[in-house]
């Protein structure tokens, strides 16, 4: 059939009788898509000239009515071939030598320039008889005759045909030679006769043609299936120069490149923290310092501004226990705090993860809000979840693609893991047994492997369930299954991951809830203005206790003195001592009281410092909090786009099987279509080598980042800027905010977005079983399998092609379509051949078509009459004859010597 880039119109033009069995087996053949589409216009259905010309159109065995003008007109055609099928035999009604001549004015005038071949195909057989209406040749025509013999190639010995009268009969022989000898057999370029050039007067070629299809539809759907759908399981790639090996320790692996990526992107997470200052030695009040002390103190009495002084040393000491800020951090966000610190809602109920981001959100909002300091961006995490992916597709094709992050390494080999399931667990690794009760009450009907968090709630949903009297068994048994089947995945890179994310959240909610409770702990602390003031109290009523003992004391000795009960000798340095130990013990109270503001001031200069280090890490946990959960909003996303990706990183492998319509019988020798039929271990064979070629290092990327490059494509028109841009799709929300990611990676999770590696993959291991490695491709030929008359037959290749194909030396055809003069001269001889071979896949289309050099109609063979006039032949009686005798002439001497002719009684000579 002509290639693609040139449209070609076939007319075939026949009549009753044997064309009849020509135009059914063609439609057969157009039904098993053999052949293309071609237009019949039979002769008896030809009106007056210039009236439209009705004719049949075939395609694929679908035929419809039209009318030959139409056809020309509604299509352009570079190439157009008029067949003109001339019978003979019992029942054979020639076209009318003027249909033929219309028909090729009306191809060559209305085809708008395209060339035209015409041909004349004589359907005769050596006992035909020639309608004498027939005109064997005509000049400017390419005058063919099809051989009558059937052979399965070239070179090999033939039956010759015979005179028949069943239409099928000429049909299912004449039929294939006469698609081989117009070009319209599909999947291949065969035209044998379209650049020939006409031979010259009436001369006519015998022709025959042979054919042989190989199907290799069924053993390349097997073989897709083998080399492409991995069942979770990863091919092992092909490193030049090394073989690379299955990682035997997953969680080593796994855990190593984990923490590869945490190592280097982890710092876009945490935030520093402020340690507080220690608390200042305090400085110890002496003697001396008391007496001064105690003056200044005096001289603040004289003043009536004893309060002075406290003041002055209470001040350093004031907090901001009632500063606007600890109101704001207590007073405004009550569900916030008590989320953070207890876990719980107003209601008592322990919370999901999702609640501490709103929550740190609140408090951190409410802390800059007091403070009047802007609030700080969201870091850009987009390198993380680029390397993320690309540690994961590490552990699959051991390609090193980011710094940092290099391929395990199994003694110098490098090496990769089996399963997909131990990089990141896809969509066949959910857990989906839940009783129907349980998930009614959870409100939970699938529980993913990365969901760390997700899972442990659930699993605390369950244990709280266990208690109850109707489903208390079935939370206990999906429980006990769900401890089971997430121990089997905490290895995975997913989890490992996950856990590193999981555990920096936890405690840092942790420390949050700490530095609440801590600094909520410092708005209990007294005032310290009242504390003040008690020791004041205290102190004054100290002094006035020992004012008062040593006033009376004094006082009563001046009056024993005065009375002269005691001298004035005893009762004066009584008076003095009075005085001294009043002085001392004022002293000292003042001392003691000094000494315990000292300690007041230091312990309340450490505890602010310490209270706002405490509220500068409480800003930086909650703004890690508020980070971690929406990179763990992220990771979620990232986790399921990759888990459905792994678990089938070429797509859905979508394979159709092309089979034909097969044919049982009725195929002559000269046309055979085999398939091949390997055994699974061939299959098996061949897979494994083509994935040495195919699967090298690195042979991930080009699906992943095919994928994820229609990431825009596939969301339609909510993602103009991932459409423009793909790499902003690192930097949007993850799970459960609706963002073009949460979106994308449910698409991917669900099936609704696949990749499509599995065709660029086939088509390059269809590339080297036809180039390269071919010799792969006759393994999967060893066998070949096909039908002669509903029998199936088994043969090698080279026995099944029978020469077909490739070229031939020499060859005669059947003689007996010759005059015995015209096969004396060679007429018989092959002078011209046409071999074309295609692949089609695996297997292919192989076409030869031999011809005779030009020979007249003359030299065919005539056929024998077939009624013989049968004469008797009377019997010769046996009849005396006299001998012939010698007479002598008198008259002649010379010696010449007369014989008389023997005579017969009744019969004169």
């Amino acid at each position: 059939m002509a290639t693609e880039s040139k449209s070609v119109l076939t007319v075939f033009v026949g009549s009753v009788g044997p064309a009849a069995g020509v135009r059914d087996v063609l439609r057969d053949l157009s039904t098993a898509e053999l052949v293309g589409s071609f237009v019949w216009v039979d002769d008896s259905e030809i009106g007056e000239a210039g009236a439209r010309v009705p004719a049949v159109e075939t395609e694929r065995g679908i035929s419809r009515s039209v009318t030959l003008q139409d056809v020309l007109a509604s299509r352009h055609y570079d190439l157009v071939r008029l067949c003109v099928l001339v019978p003979s035999g019992p029942g054979a009604v020639p076209v009318r030598l003027g249909t033929e001549t219309m028909l090729a004015e009306l191809l060559s005038s209305n085809s708008g320039g395209a060339r035209c071949v015409r041909l004349r195909v004589l359907l005769r057989r050596p006992a035909d008889e020639q309608p004498a209406s027939a005109t064997p040749a005509l000049a400017g025509w390419h005058n063919l005759l099809v051989a009558p013999e059937d052979s399965r190639g070239p070179g090999m010995g033939h039956e010759s045909l015979t005179v028949t009268h069943d239409p099928v009969d000429v049909g299912r022989q004449a039929a294939p030679v006469i698609a081989g000898i117009t070009g319209l057999w599909t999947d291949i370029e065969h035209t044998p006769f379209d650049d020939a050039p006409v031979l010259p007067g009436n001369s006519l070629r015998v022709v025959r043609s042979f054919y042989r299809r190989l199907d290799t539809s069924h053993a390349e759907h097997r073989l897709h299936s083998e080399l492409l759908e991995f069942d979770g399981q990863l091919p092992l790639p092909r490193d030049a120069g090394t073989a690379v090996l299955y990682a035997d320790d997953v969680p080593a692996a796994t855990r190593q490149m984990a923490h590869a990526v945490w190592v280097k992107h982890g710092h876009l997470l945490t935030s520093p923290r402020k340690s507080a200052p220690p608390k200042r030695d305090v400085r110890t009040i002496t003697f001396m310092d008391a007496v001064r002390m105690t003056g200044r103190f005096l001289l603040a009495v004289l003043k009536n501004a004893p309060s002075l002084l406290i003041t002055r040393a209470i001040h350093r000491a004031s907090t901001s226990v009632a500063s606007a800020a600890q109101r704001a951090l207590f007073g405004s966000t009550p569900g916030a705090y008590r989320v953070l610190v207890g876990g719980v809602d107003a209601d008592g109920q322990r919370v999901s993860w999702t609640e501490y981001e709103s929550a740190s959100r609140q408090l951190g909002a409410a802390l800059d809000e007091a403070k009047g300091t802007p609030q700080v961006a969201a870091p850009d995490l987009s390198a993380l979840w680029r390397d993320y992916a690309r540690g994961a597709l590490t552990l699959a094709d051991a390609s090193e693609r980011s710094a940092g992050l290099p391929p395990i390494q199994v003694g110098a080999h490098r090496a990769v893991l089996r399963s997909a399931a131990d990089i990141v667990p896809g969509p066949d690794n959910d857990f989906t047994d839940i009783p129907g009760v349980v998930s009614a009450t959870t409100q939970l009907h699938v529980a993913e492997a990365p969901d760390i968090l997700g899972v442990e709630e659930l699993r605390t949903t369950l244990r709280g369930l266990e208690q109850d009297p109707v489903i208390g068994l079935d939370a206990r048994r999906t429980g006990a299954a769900i401890q089971t089947w997430a121990a089997k995945r905490r290895h995975s890179f997913a989890v490992s991951f996950g856990s590193i994310l999981t555990s920096r959240l936890s405690a840092d909610i942790t420390e949050a809830g700490t530095l609440l409770e801590r600094i909520k702990g410092v708005e209990a602390l007294r005032d310290p203005a009242e504390e003040s003031a008690e020791v004041q109290r205290r102190m004054f009523w100290r002094v006035r206790i020992a004012t008062l003992i040593a006033l009376v004391l004094g006082v009563l000795a001046g009056v024993l003195a005065w009375k002269e009960f005691i001298s004035w000798w005893a009762g004066g340095p009584i008076i003095a001592l009075c005085v001294i130990g009043w002085a001392i013990a004022v002293t000292l109270i003042c001392q003691k009281a000094q000494q315990y503001l000292e300690d007041l001031l230091a312990s309340r200069e450490a505890i602010t410092a310490a209270n706002e280090a405490d509220r500068v890490n409480l800003r930086a946990a909650l703004r890690e909090i508020e980070v971690l959960t929406g990179a763990y909003r992220q990771y979620l996303s990232w986790s399921r786009a990759l888990g459905a990706f792994l678990a089938r990183p070429l797509g859905v492998p979508k394979h159709v099987l092309t089979a034909r319509r097969r044919i049982d019988w009725g195929l002559p020798r000269h046309s055979a279509i085999g398939s091949g039929s390997p055994d699974d271990d061939k299959i098996a064979r061949v897979a494994d080598q083509l994935r040495q070629d195919l699967f090298t290092v690195g042979w991930l990327t080009e699906p992943w980042d095919t994928v994820s490059a229609g990431a825009g494509v596939a969301l339609g028109g909510s993602a103009h800027d991932i459409t423009r841009d793909p790499s902003l799709l690192t930097t949007k929300a993850g799970a459960g905010s609706g963002s073009p990611l949460d979106e994308w990676s449910l698409m991917f999770y669900r099936g609704r977005v696949q990749s499509t590696g599995a065709a660029v993959l086939w088509q390059r291991a269809m590339s080297e079983l036809t180039g390269p490695r071919t010799e792969l491709a006759r393994d999967l030929l060893d066998v070949i399998e096909y039908r002669i008359d509903g029998t199936v037959h088994r043969s090698g290749i080279d026995d099944f092609l029978a020469g077909v194909g490739v070229p031939t030396e020499g060859g005669f055809l059947d003689r007996a379509a010759f005059t015995d003069t015209a096969t004396m001269r060679g007429a018989s001889a092959v002078s011209g051949e046409l071999y074309s071979r295609t692949r089609v896949g695996c297997g292919l289309v192989a076409v030869t078509t031999q011809f005779t050099e030009g020979v007249s109609a003359e030299d065919l063979a005539r056929p024998t009459s077939k009624h013989v006039r049968t004469e008797e032949i009377h019997e010769i009686p046996d009849i005396d004859l006299r001998p012939a005798q010698r007479e002598e002439s008198s008259a002649d001497n010379s010696g010449r010597t007369s014989y008389i002719a023997p005579a017969v009684d009744g019969i004169n000579f």
